[in-house]
Formats: C-alpha cells, structure tokens, sequence
C-alpha cells in the first residue's frame, strides 16, 4: 500500500490518507524528467554532409567519429557514428566519380575485415537549396565541408535514392602511397577547415582528391579548374588507374 501511495503522489491528501496503513507515512518521489528530443546536428544544413572527426589514432588502430551509415527512407535523414578501421587491414584505395550535374570525384577505401569508407568535399548547402556550380559555386557562396561516410551508405543515397550511377577505379599504387593516401585523407577530413569557402574550380571535390593524391605519392598534376571527368581521364592516362567498378540501379544493392 504504501508503495501505491507514492505512484498516486498526485491524488488529494485526503484520498491519500485512505491508503495508508496505520502510522505509515507518504513518500515523495520525484517524478523522472522528460527526456529530451534528440536535436539535428546543424539543423539549417543538409544532413547527408557534416564535419568529422578523428577520436583516436594509436598502434595503427584509427576511431573515426561522424561517419555516415544508413538512412531512414522516410525521414530521409541519416545515422552518423563511429567507424573503427586499422592500417594494416587496408585493402586498396580507389578513385571515384559519381553521376549529376557537373559530376563528382571522392576517394575510397576498403578494408579486409569489410568496412567501406568514402572521403569526399562538398559545398554545405542549406536544406533544400539547390546546387548552382558556375554562380554560386564560384562566388564563395557555400562553406566547404569534408563528408566521411560508408560505401553501402554512398551507393544508397546516390543509385538507390537518386537513380544516379558511380564508377570507382582501383588506384596503381605502391603499399606505402596507399598508406599515405588514408593517412592524407583522413588528416584533411578532420583538420579545421572552418571559414574555408567552396569553389567549383579551385577547392572542389576535385581539387581536394587531387591533393591527397599528390601529398600521399609526390606525383604533381593540375589540381584546379578540371571537371571531375575530365581528372578521371587525365588519370587514366597517366596510368593510376585500373578497370571500373559500375554501380548502377541494376546491381548496386549487389
């Protein structure tokens, strides 16, 4: 009875003193607090794109933090976690190209135990706005961002949701420069970049790729005003790249 008595807290003094046994007395416990609705990180911006970080990186053994995974097809919105992944089980690091508008490159990474991460920059656009390469994207318009999110989970938004198709190319480099290029990488996605503006020429999708690529190897090209399929078939020529992957609507769930 007396435990009742303490759930009904909220009832009269006088129905309370109807339970109560002989001589007890009525316990006051606090009612839980609310817990509080999980709030979106950047709320005005796209949330297929925000910063990442680097929480660890010891004995070869990296935590990444802020990686995208999964999206809720309803929501359209995403779930960002961690991603542990270690240099020794590094596989191979490719070079890739997405479909739309003016096209996108990105870098990837695979791992033998499984793990898929691709590391791309993107303009940060607000929710909704539309991406406009020539004015606004060689205006200083948009912030820069540098996104880290698995590969299944670039395959999904980009074929599955936005019936566009990506090609990724095995890079032909030494065991030493792949290294390098994760290393480069994942230094350039979680250094302070904040105040750095977009430029479809200049601080691109492209441009960046193509600096990782020449820090981790030493190996110089042009790093501005290349449209991302232009740097792909500079690429091949140069002899860096291997055979395509295609990921398309017909097999990219494969």
């Amino acid at each position: 009875m007396p435990f009742f008595t303490a759930a009904a807290y909220a009832q009269t003094a006088a129905f309370d003193s109807l339970l109560l046994a002989p001589g007890a007395e009525a316990l006051e416990m606090a009612l839980p607090a609310p817990v509080p609705a999980l709030a979106e990180t950047y709320p005005d911006m796209e949330q297929d794109r925000k910063p990442g970080k680097q929480l660890s990186n010891a004995n070869g053994e990296r935590v990444l933090d802020l990686v995208r995974f999964e999206r809720d097809a309803k929501a359209n919105t995403y779930r960002w976690g961690q991603m542990r992944i270690e240099d020794a089980q590094l596989e191979e690091v490719y070079f890739g190209f997405r479909s739309a508008s003016v096209g996108h490159n990105f870098i990837m990474f695979s791992f033998k135990g499984g793990e898929k991460l691709v590391v791309e920059v993107l303009p940060w656009k607000k929710k909704g706005e539309k991406f406009d390469p020539i004015v606004a994207g060689m205006t200083g318009k948009y912030a820069l961002v540098w996104n880290m999110v698995s590969f299944d989970s670039f395959l999904e938004t980009a074929v599955g949701r936005d019936n566009l198709y990506v090609d990724v190319y095995p890079m032909k480099l030494s065991r030493e420069e792949k290294l390098r290029m994760l290393d480069v990488a994942i230094a350039e996605a979680t250094r302070d970049y904040g105040g750095e503006k977009y430029n479809t020429m200049t601080n691109s999708c492209s441009s960046n790729a193509l600096k990782v690529f020449a820090k981790a190897t030493g190996h110089h090209l042009v790093i501005a005003r290349m449209l991302p399929s232009v740097v792909i078939k500079h690429l091949k020529m140069r002899g860096f790249l291997g055979d395509a992957q295609h990921y398309d609507a017909s097999n990219w769930q494969n």
